[in-house]
């Protein structure tokens, strides 16, 4: 099939080829690249680590996760769809993310059999809007990103209000206030910024303790220095624009802020030629994004929902649909997209071809 990995890692193009022969363990590296595609690389071993991660966050957390992308990759499969395209995790880590955040917020009495149904139900929704969106966004050569996922666990959250069997917390209206009282934001400590942004990085995955977010270190370094260093980059950006505008401080220590901006730099970061210009620009737009989470918030917390990636995801595919009109900056189509160490080359190799 070719699926050889992106990203230059000890034995995973040995993986990717033995894998390639044997159905059952292609289905697992489905999965296992699911996971991966979460930080936007196909490293099958980053994606093993960001399973355990999820575990660590909470056993629930870490079988909604399975739940969904099972069912995700089972589906897919049935519709037909490119058997790559199922391989490399494209459609496969949107589901994930649904499971992964529906588990953290929902069914606050533990798993049941209305926990299985209802996260088989949103996977095979979420996979739908998935392969929608990518029509949508492939006539401009962009993607869509993390919408599929926003838009499931915004309806299917809300729609938990108004099921008896779906019990959810109160704790996501409580954090997403329509009105800031100003006894909703405490002075913040050097230590108490350092824990908001590590808390970025974990909110990923509905978590917000130390351990996870190392895990996630861990796998962002298994596939790209560069994304290391621009995730924690961009979850300190974001999180510092939430403090400077004064957004409620719980919402903040709990990550929702550093988790856009973290996101927002593992995209652009692929989508546009790195150079030192337009890497302050993508800095600028994690700040931007503490505001696009800012107006989420309130929107989705009102009816008992969190949008989650939706602030990134526009942020994002606002430029890559402008990106024809910028002529300062040099796209990258998704097509292209590894790890930003080797998308020049990936690219320089694939025009080629086209050429001949």
């Amino acid at each position: 099939m070719g699926a050889l990995a992106s990203c230059p890692f000890p034995l995973l193009n040995k993986w990717k080829n033995i894998v390639d022969g044997n159905r059952i363990a292609g289905f697992f590296d489905a999965i296992l690249c699911s996971y991966s595609q979460i930080i936007f690389n196909d490293n099958s071993f980053s994606g093993l680590i960001l399973i355990i991660a999820t575990f660590c966050v909470s056993p629930q957390v870490g079988v909604g996760g399975l739940v969904c992308t099972v069912t995700a990759v089972i589906y897919l499969k049935l519709l037909k769809v490119d058997p790559l395209m199922i391989r490399l995790g494209v459609y496969g880590f949107c589901p994930a993310l649904t499971g992964i955040i529906m588990a953290s917020l929902i069914f606050s009495d533990g798993m049941n059999g209305y926990f299985f149904v209802f996260f088989v139900l949103a996977a095979i929704f979420c996979v739908t809007v998935n392969l929608a969106l990518a029509v949508v966004f492939g006539k401009w050569d962009a993607s869509g990103l993390g919408l599929p996922f926003g838009f499931t666990t915004v309806v299917f959250m809300a729609a938990a209000q108004n099921m008896a069997y779906v019990a959810q917390p109160e704790t996501i209206v409580a954090h997403a206030p329509a009105a800031v009282d100003m006894a909703m934001i405490t002075a913040m400590s050097g230590m108490d910024w350092i824990q908001a942004v590590y808390a970025g990085i974990c909110e990923l995955f509905g978590g917000w303790t130390l351990f996870p977010a190392i895990l996630i270190g861990i796998a962002l370094l298994c596939g790209s220095r560069i994304d290391f260093v621009s995730s924690i980059l961009g979850a300190a950006v974001s999180t510092g624009a939430a403090v400077f505008f004064g957004i409620p401080t719980t919402p903040i220590m709990l990550g929702l802020y550093g988790y856009s901006g973290m996101l927002l730099m593992l995209v652009l970061t692929r989508s546009f030629k790195i150079t030192p210009a337009t890497y302050v620009l993508f800095l600028i737009f994690a700040a931007i994004t503490s505001i696009l989470a800012a107006w989420l918030t309130v929107s989705t917390g009102l009816i008992g929902a969190v949008g989650g990636p939706i602030p990134f995801s526009l942020a994002c595919c606002a430029l890559m649909v402008a990106a024809p009109n910028i002529g300062s900056m040099e796209y990258n189509a998704p097509k292209y997209w590894g790890v930003p160490e080797t998308i020049p080359a990936v690219k320089k190799a694939m025009l080629a071809q086209e050429a001949e």
